[in-house]
């Protein structure tokens, strides 16, 4: 069996680190979300991890001084940033953070499909059979609330999930034009964080709920601000370069296996013995995909 590359193992361990920041990032901003309103949670965790942020985009600058296309970041930024998340946090507030995390775990269908035909990535059988294999877990996961409902499901609930179908297909773009671009990761990170203030400012004040925070919501705030953007982003960035990016988009099947657990135990969100079947689905189609 060939040896895993060095540049390989290094963008899993980053694309690790990342599934487990954002894995566990839904049942945290579900709880802040009692307190809170979606924008004014952007709003708050955008500006502190802007001013955490600063000083290591400046450091980096200083090092790699090359020329940025301003222009061509806004436009990723918006993209990958403000635009993903709006309606991602508006259809977690309808939905169970459980819920959303298995949707979520949707997104590589679509970067899948955006790498074949943007960037003309290829697959191999092995790699095929462990997305389909993740995909038939992903749809045991999604519908799961029907049969546990008893066919039903919430006008409330159905306007969450759609929310976050429609996060992970802007979701899906960012990440093929970035890889596409190869644009740097720490600048695309900083012009994400800036370009985001005035965004959640504007979409707060269509809210009318004034910008007053209530001090619970903060915990949550502070975890995505420094884990959720600025280490996890850095880290899906970094990771993703390295290999094709339908490939670094299959670990995002592995986020519900540590955001389920966390829901259960501290939101007290139920977990279906379908939903547990599923999970493991979900984590033999990633294994049988990425195993070299």
């Amino acid at each position: 069996m060939p040896a895993l590359s060095k540049s390989r193992s290094t963008a899993y361990l980053f694309l690790l680190l990342n599934t487990v920041l954002w894995g566990i990032a839904s049942p945290i901003i579900k709880y802040s979300l009692n307190f809170t309103t979606p924008s004014l949670f952007l709003l708050y965790r955008y500006i502190i991890a802007t001013l955490v942020f600063f000083p290591f985009f400046l450091l980096h600058r200083s090092r790699s001084p090359q020329p940025m296309n301003l222009k061509h970041l806004l436009i990723l930024a918006l993209l990958g940033t403000p635009l993903t998340l709006l309606p991602l946090f508006y259809g977690l507030s309808a939905t169970t953070s459980i819920e959303a995390s298995l949707l979520v775990s949707s997104s590589p269908i679509f970067t899948v499909i955006g790498g074949i035909l943007y960037l003309n990535e290829k697959l191999t059988r092995k790699e095929w059979r462990g997305i389909l294999i993740a995909v038939i877990g992903t749809l045991l996961l999604t519908l799961e609330p029907v049969f546990s409902n008893h066919g039903g499901l919430s006008l409330t609930s159905m306007k969450g999930n759609l929310l976050i179908i429609t996060s992970n297909i802007i979701w899906s773009a960012f990440l093929i034009f970035s890889k596409k671009d190869h644009v740097d990761p720490i600048s695309l990170t900083f012009v994400s964080f800036v370009v985001s203030i005035p965004f959640f400012l504007l979409t707060t004040a269509f809210e009318h709920t004034g910008l007053i925070l209530n001090p619970q919501a903060l915990t949550g705030i502070i975890y995505m601000a420094i884990f959720g953007s600025i280490i996890a982003f850095w880290a899906y960035q970094e990771g993703q370069k390295r290999i094709e990016a339908s490939e670094a988009a299959i670990f995002s099947y592995l986020q519900p296996a540590f955001a389920i657990p966390l829901s259960i135990v501290w939101l007290k969100e139920p977990f279906s013995p379908l939903a547990m079947i599923a999970t493991a689905i979900i984590v033999s189609g990633v294994f049988l995909s990425e195993k070299r």
